[in-house]
This record gives structure tokens, C-alpha cells and sequence, in this order.
């Protein structure tokens, strides 16, 4: 029998043969390879599809079929990227992608998915299973299209001059694969609102809300970085204007963009900016909840 896996907790990920897909499967690989760390290949046959009407079309036993055969091919990808055989594990589950992927995610280190929604009138929207996702996985998540990305390049964190962010920059700097990385910090000033001329703003409130906002940044950061001793020099930035277009623009210049998901139930919306990212963001999107 083999032995139980008793390195850190696997990597997830949904996989479902799709260009993000693929995309999903080197990102995971990659990550995998470089911690050592368990990738736990899934394909969900939805069974809205296969137990209803349309099963008279698709075969169940012919999908889980065709499902591993696409399973065994993505395994052998990943092993040519770095990650060991041993370390590699494959299952076919039915049920729908959220809920599957949800009860798996408990004891997970991450959920890497593909966005499904890249190009075209597509791109207006995020995929649903990709939003269900962001609101119900136990553990981080990883939405990741086929949009050009720079690997190599730094580690970008979101983070709101109320606080939200603190979890997602906490994250970022104890991720051993990034460790020894550069980490830049994002903080978006909104435009001040008049109750009554809401277009009416002038400089001097723009520029002392500015003022404000690099203010409570430089205490955020500093306070998640005195947790972290060993982290680089962080580079942080204000800018002022919409959040979901100044952050879209800054992902283009990083490799990752980690930002903080606050679930607000009972329906599981993860708020339009972290929507808006994982739409628009030009580079793999880390979700991390409070």
C-alpha cells in the first residue's frame, strides 16, 4: 500500500480540459512543484446535466470515461512540469463543481480554477461556478485565464485604508512560494462624495483624502509587516479613482493579485471589487477570506 501523504495540505484543482483550465493546471503545477506539495486533480460531472433530460445525450459512464482519460492527460502535464507522480491524485466526482469542489477545499491550501470568462462579450461577466466558488471554499482561491501574465514578476496585494486586506497581505507574506519576493501594495482612494453635488469635488478634497489614505496605509502595512521580520522592503502605492480600474491596470504589472474576500451571507456575494478582479484582473487572482 502506499504510504499517506504526510507533507502540507494539497492543492485543488478543478480541471475541466478548458483553455483557462489548462492555464489552472500549469499555475497549480508550478506551485506544487516548487513546495513539494500534493495536487489533487478533480473533474466534476455535472450531474444537472447527466441525471436530467440531457442524459439522453451525454452517457454517464461515458463522460466519467472520457473525464479520466482527460484527467490522465493533465497528470502527465503536470509531472512535466515538475510536480512527482506520487504526488499527483485524480478523481472524477458528480455533482455540481461548487458543491464538490466546496466539501473538498476543507483540508486544502488552495482551489485553483479557471475564469471561463476571458474574452468577448464573455469577459463582461465571471463565470457562476467561479463566483460560487469565491463565496463558499474553505481555504484560498485561485481564478486564473488565459490573459498574459509575468510570472517573475511581484506579488501584488489589494488593500482597502479601512482594513479590509490585512488578511489577504498577511497571506501573501507567509506564502513560502513567495518567499524572497517583492511585494507591492495597492491602496485605491475614492472619490469623495457630496451628498448633495456628488461631481463636485474639489483638489483640496482630493488631495486630503489622499493624504489620509497613504496615512492609514503606512500603519496597515506596518503592522502586517512587523508580524513578517524577515520580509522585504514592501512597496506600497496610492491611487486615486475607481478601485476596479485602478486595480485592473495595477494587476497588468504584477504576477499575482491577492485581495480579501468578505463573504456577506446569506448569499455568499464576495463584494464588486473582488467580482470585478476576477473579470478583468490581468493576472491570476488570489481570494482569501477573513
Amino acid at each position: 500500500m502506499p504510504k499517506p501523504y504526510l507533507g502540507p495540505p494539497p492543492i485543488l484543482l478543478g480541471y475541466d480540459a478548458s483553455d483557462d483550465a489548462v492555464q489552472a493546471l500549469e499555475y497549480a503545477a508550478r506551485v506544487a512543484a516548487a513546495t513539494k506539495t500534493l495536487l489533487q486533480l478533480v473533474f466534476v460531472a455535472d450531474d444537472t446535466v447527466v441525471n436530467t433530460a440531457w442524459g439522453v445525450v451525454f452517457d454517464a459512464a461515458a463522460v466519467q470515461s472520457r473525464a479520466r482519460r482527460l484527467l490522465i492527460e493533465a497528470a502527465a502535464v503536470a509531472h512535466s512540469l515538475g510536480v512527482a507522480k506520487k504526488r499527483i491524485q485524480t478523481k472524477v466526482a458528480v455533482g455540481t463543481p461548487i458543491g464538490v469542489l466546496t466539501q473538498l477545499s476543507q483540508n486544502c491550501s488552495m482551489v485553483v480554477v479557471g475564469r471561463r470568462a476571458n474574452s468577448g462579450v464573455s469577459r463582461q461577466f465571471s463565470g457562476s461556478t467561479t463566483v460560487g466558488l469565491a463565496g463558499s471554499v474553505h481555504c484560498p482561491l485561485v481564478v486564473v485565464s488565459d490573459t498574459a501574465t509575468q510570472p517573475t514578476g511581484p506579488i501584488g496585494v489589494a488593500l482597502d485604508a479601512g482594513g479590509s486586506g490585512v488578511a489577504a497581505l498577511d497571506w501573501a507574506l507567509s506564502n513560502p512560494l513567495f518567499a524572497g519576493r517583492p511585494v507591492r501594495v495597492m491602496t485605491v482612494c475614492r472619490a469623495p462624495q457630496s451628498r448633495i453635488f456628488r461631481s463636485a469635488v474639489s483638489q483640496q478634497q482630493i488631495d486630503a483624502a489622499l493624504e489620509q489614505t497613504v496615512t492609514a496605509q503606512a500603519d496597515l502595512v506596518g503592522e502586517v509587516a512587523a508580524r513578517h521580520p524577515a520580509t522585504p522592503a514592501i512597496e506600497a502605492e496610492v491611487r486615486y479613482g475607481s478601485p476596479i480600474d485602478e486595480l485592473a491596470a495595477f494587476s497588468e504589472q504584477v504576477s499575482v493579485l491577492v485581495l480579501e474576500a468578505a463573504v456577506r451571507f446569506p448569499t455568499y456575494s464576495v463584494g464588486s471589487v473582488a467580482r470585478g478582479m476576477l473579470t478583468y484582473a490581468g493576472c491570476p487572482v488570489v481570494l482569501v477570506k477573513r
